[in-house]
């Protein structure tokens, strides 16, 4: 029998053009692990109820809509699934409208770098486009001291910009928060396992960071939910995710 990529040539499961095929969507959200599945049918349904109820304003609705399709990516990229890139590029313009409008500078930094640093080449890069040649790597020898400098280097810039630059009202925890998430993406890309770390480090910094935004009367508590989750995603990698195990 002959299948339906068959009589889709225009369908090309490792090109660019691809996110613009409906099939490759569908390819993208099968074969997950079970957990996967579990976890994002819960955080779909509590994030809705937790963003929306009593909350239909615009940073409400926009802070919501972001951590749904946030939460979905973080579980494609546990499950080797290269749609994180363009559900990361969504998510990332969403939420760079919520961290501006709460004087979170820092976390826009971290959100615009996801689009180039993770989201774009993601998008284009033909091995990531192949889920079989995901292959992680350990974080060993001078990748170690490449990867303390640029923590260095990446907080200093941060928490530049949200006391001299911008005047941020939550400089420390908003800049160590961006800096977790910029080293992390840069580890993820690098395809080195220990990103995972660094997204469990920067989920804790990240509810710390919008629980505190949230009580200064800003309508955001769905992200510090959304990143509740997310750390329940990192839990999950650790004894599922094709960035530990073989597959």
């Amino acid at each position: 029998m002959q299948s339906t990529h068959d009589t889709d040539f225009s369908y090309n499961p490792t090109s660019p053009m691809r996110v613009f095929n409906p099939h490759w969507y569908k390819d993208q959200m099968s074969g997950w692990a079970r957990s996967s599945y579990i976890l994002l049918a819960f955080g779909i349904l509590f994030l809705l109820v937790t963003g929306l109820y009593g909350n239909f304003t615009t940073l409400g609705i926009t802070s919501t809509i972001a951590g749904i399709i946030g939460f979905t990516c973080t579980l494609s990229i546990t499950n080797g699934k290269p749609i994180n890139g363009i559900l990361g590029f969504v998510s990332a313009i969403m939420l760079i409208y919520v961290a501006s409008v709460t004087g979170n500078f820092s976390d826009v930094v971290m959100q615009a770098a996801y689009i180039f640093l993770l989201d774009i080449p993601v998008v284009l890069n033909k091995t990531w486009n192949n889920g079989e040649i995901l292959k992680p790597r350990r974080l060993t020898g001078k990748y170690i001291w490449q990867t303390m400098l640029t923590f260095v280097v990446f907080w200093g810039l941060t928490y530049g910009l949200d006391t001299i630059i911008l005047t941020s009202p939550r400089p420390i925890i908003d800049s160590l928060s961006a800096t977790l998430g910029l080293t992390g993406a840069i580890l993820t890309v690098r395809r080195f396992r220990s990103t995972y770390y660094f997204w469990l480090a920067q989920g804790l910094m990240s509810v710390v960071l919008w629980s505190v935004t949230a009580m200064s009367g800003h309508p955001v508590w769905v992200l510090f939910f959304t990143y509740c989750l997310y750390i329940l995603n990192d839990i999950v990698a650790f004894t599922s995710s094709k960035w530990f195990h073989e597959s």
